[in-house]
């Protein structure tokens, strides 16, 4: 701002060339009225005013709002020309937000009086917002603040007075120890002393006594703040409430007591570790049997008294519950300390803070070598059972077969035609029963006949009555009924295929009889199809075959279905029942 030619003040240029680039905000002012006569670009910054807008006006009418206070500094350096300082004054410059200055105010004289002042301005918003913010957190983080000199002597302690109730002569000097649980005022005081003579941080945790009386657990932390050669100028210091903590800490303790005892007691193998599996804790037991401590299971953890087979077996699960946090539970071999493999059920579980996070595991194992050895023997037996069916079944086939040959040797020596067909008709049937045993002896499990394994014995035992028939047969592999259903049904099927085969084929064409077996909506449905014409000599025994028939199909549930066309060459009889007995 270039300066007015009315003013009586001197040196204005020389101020001029000192203030125009600094970062200060610079102000002169001429007479009682505050006349602006300079302001360098920090304070136009500052005020967001332009340069026509303040030159020679008086400071209270150029500003929106100069501040009373600094107005009523200003008019007293006029009065008295002694300089004044003041800090972190609150000002709204600019009309807007207040911000903080330094302000220091100096007389300009002119022929021994005062002409004008020289206002130097220093902005410390953020200075100040910093400091607000640190006394903030400390007054949120500390239960009592306090200052000592180099010496260790409690300078400033109103906080520290208020909260334990001492009055603050007693406390300055080392009055403030008396605050200190007697148990724990010696440690307090020879660590604070070896600090200040060290010179390092001092941190102590001890019971204070508040001004109710009550004690309660507090930590004291110390810094020294040092001058630029390193030389200790003051002590701050901070106390903060951590009754909460050592309660917490103290129930902890009881309670990881509590598992010791626990665990010591219990009749199984018990450990711990932590979140990742490090071993921390085994019971006097699992010593005792493995001769495992914990220096030999810091490597591989509580597998290293596994069975190498169930180590590498139990590996992935183990790790996977590590990594989900979920339960564990298997079972392995331990090995002992002379040598000896036991079974044990190994279970465990995480155990998490509050947060749910996993603090560690705790796992135990449990004897059970006498239920496997138990179950070892089940096994035995029903293999043992299984041969002894097995060994059954293909006897009871054997004499089937015997009683079927015995039949069709005297069929053969029968010289009446009805007698020798009744033989044959039965040792049709009793092959039949033969045939079906045979399948269920090839059955995986005793209970049940796979149907192809059925069919193709039934069609394998017709082509020994009737060498050159033609029986074609589909069932899927997987289909099976049980056996007290599978050897009625091959009855029936029996019947079927010797009445299909009773019947005349048209000469130079093929005609075979199919056999079929398949699942429908949850119902089995068998088929026998053929393409002959019942002869009228055949129908006696068709009767009786039928009659078998019927009996049978009531017999297990199967309802039974005859088609025939209007030719009488094309037969088909069909049963539909359900697979799953009922």
């Amino acid at each position: 701002m270039p300066e007015d030619s009315r003013s009586d003040l001197p040196d204005i240029e020389c101020i001029r060339g000192f203030a125009e680039e600094s970062p200060m905000a610079v102000l002169v002012l001429e007479g009682a009225g505050q006349v602006i006569r300079f302001a360098n670009r920090a304070f136009l910054a500052a005020v967001a005013r332009p340069e026509a807008a303040l030159r020679d006006r008086p400071l209270a009418a150029a500003l929106p709002e100069p501040g009373a206070a600094l107005l009523a500094m200003l008019e007293e350096v006029h009065a008295t020309g002694v300089a004044r300082r003041v800090e972190a004054l609150p000002l709204r410059l600019d009309g807007r937000a207040a911000r903080r200055w330094d302000i220091e105010l100096s007389a300009i004289r002119a022929d021994g009086a005062v002409a004008g002042a020289l206002a130097l301005l220093r902005d410390v918003t953020e200075r100040e917002a910093q400091a607000e913010r640190y006394r903030a957190l400390v007054e949120v983080g500390a239960l009592a603040v306090w200052i000592a000199g180099p010496d260790g002597a409690v300078l400033e302690n109103a906080s520290w007075a208020a909260v334990t109730g001492l009055d603050p002569a007693t406390v300055s000097g080392k009055g403030w120890q008396e605050a200190i649980h007697p148990e724990d005022r010696a440690r307090a005081a020879a660590l604070w002393q070896a600090s200040v003579m060290s010179g390092e941080v001092y941190e102590v945790e001890y019971r204070l006594r508040r001004a109710d009386g009550t004690w309660r657990w507090s930590t004291a932390r110390a810094v020294p703040r040092r001058d630029e050669d390193g030389r200790i100028l003051e002590w701050v210091g901070a106390n903060a409430d951590t009754e909460a903590r050592q309660l917490a800490e103290q129930a902890l303790r009881a309670s990881e007591d509590r598992f010791r005892t626990l665990a010591e007691a219990m009749p199984h193998l018990v450990w711990q570790t932590d979140a990742a599996g490090r071993m921390e804790y085994v019971n006097r037991r699992w010593r005792a049997l493995t001769g495992l401590g914990l220096a030999p299971l810091a490597e591989a953890g509580w597998m290293a008294a596994l069975h190498p087979e169930d180590a590498a077996r139990l590996a992935p699960g183990w790790a996977a519950a590590l990594a989900g946090g979920g339960e564990y539970d298997a079972d392995a071999r331990i090995r002992t300390a002379e040598g000896e493999d036991r079974w044990h059920r190994v279970r465990a579980a995480s155990v998490r803070d509050a947060a749910g996070r996993i603090h560690h595991w705790v796992g135990t194992c449990t004897d059970v070598e006498e239920r496997h050895q138990a179950e070892a023997r089940l096994r035995e037996a029903l293999a043992m059972q299984e041969r002894l069916l097995r060994e059954a079944e293909h006897r009871i086939k054997n004499s089937l077969q015997l009683v079927a040959a015995l039949l069709r040797l005297q069929s053969g020596r029968m010289p009446e035609p009805a007698a020798r067909e009744a033989l044959e008709a039965a040792t049709a049937r009793v092959q039949a029963v033969a045939e079906a045993h045979r399948a269920l002896q090839m059955s995986p499990d005793l209970r049940s006949v796979r149907l192809s394994d059925m069919l193709r014995e039934l069609a394998a035992g017709a082509s020994v009555q009737h060498p050159g028939c033609d029986i074609r047969i589909a069932a899927p592999e997987t289909l099976a009924l049980d056996a007290e259903r599978a050897i009625p049904l091959a009855l029936i099927l029996s019947e079927l295929v010797t009445d299909a085969l009773r019947r005349e084929r048209p000469p130079g064409a093929e005609h075979p009889i199919r056999l079929e077996a398949r699942l429908e909506a949850e119902r089995l449905v068998v088929t026998v199809a053929d393409g002959g014409t019942l002869l009228p000599q055949d129908l006696a025994a068709g009767r009786m075959g039928e009659t078998v028939v019927r009996a049978l199909a009531r017999q297990i549930g199967a309802e039974v279905a005859t088609e025939e066309n209007a030719d009488g060459d094309r037969h088909q009889v069909t049963l539909r029942m359900r697979l799953e007995p009922g």
